[in-house]
């Protein structure tokens, strides 16, 4: 029987230590990397009440990392 595991993918300035750090991270556990999905999506604003409150429209990364493990 096989157990998965999903942990958070943060944006940061080395996308690709960041993935490294987290899949050594998880196979001292005994997790196995199995993919990894990342996107930006976009977070509608808000006009406001005549502009007052208004707000911009903003991105928000979304990122995870996927992990197996074989369990008795």
């Amino acid at each position: 029987m096989m157990a998965y595991k999903v942990v958070p993918f943060k944006r940061t300035e080395n996308v690709s230590s960041e993935l490294q750090r987290i899949i050594d991270s998880e196979a001292v556990g005994g997790y196995k990397y199995l993919n990894h999905e990342y996107s930006d999506k976009l977070k509608p604003g808000n006009i406001g009440c005549f502009g007052i409150g208004a707000t911009p429209n903003t991105y928000i990364h979304v990122g995870f990392v996927i992990f197996e493990k074989q369990v008795q």
